[in-house]
């Protein structure tokens, strides 16, 4: 009998509670509490570049942990496919080009962020911060709504 030892990397599968309509919800109000209550626009200059440039930092480094070790971060049913190819200086290129991208959206949001504030408040909308709040907390819901729609339909076509 040929024995395999046990696949020492971690799961990488979400945490099915995570998906549940309760953990949904809770994301989508905080989701909106933090729309409403943190207009990052008016943080200090060095606080926003802070967290613009922290996030595209952790988006580099997660993908530079990905690249440089893809084995363990790779669904199991997907680890038997051959690794990455690449030198280290196109992985690094990769990396904080695709930092840079992220922490260019994260800018651009908060652009997009101040410019729906002030249209809203041009046009006489008393506490436009609580409405993009509203606004969020819904967005949020409906994306969970899509995702468990399509992830129903995956697994009916799948199962039939």
């Amino acid at each position: 009998m040929d024995e395999q030892a046990p696949d020492s990397r971690p799961d990488v599968r979400p945490d099915p509670w995570l998906e549940s309509w309760p953990a949904q919800v809770v994301t989508a109000v905080l989701t909106g509490v933090a729309t409403t209550y943190m207009p990052v626009q008016r943080w200090s200059r060095p606080t926003r570049w802070a967290l613009h440039g922290g996030m595209g930092a952790l988006a580099a480094g997660t993908v530079g942990l990905f690249l440089h070790t893809p084995g363990k971060l790779v669904e199991r049913e997907e680890r038997d496919a051959p690794p990455f190819t690449l030198g280290p200086a196109a992985k690094a290129g990769i990396a904080v080009g695709l930092g840079a991208a992220v922490a260019g959206m994260s800018r651009g949001g908060q652009s997009a962020d101040a410019w729906a504030e002030g249209a809203l408040t041009r046009r006489g909308v008393r506490r436009p911060r609580l409405w993009m709040g509203v606004a969020a907390a819904g967005a949020s819901l409906a994306t969970s709504a899509i995702d468990r729609r399509q992830a129903a339909r995956r697994t009916a076509s799948s199962t039939s």
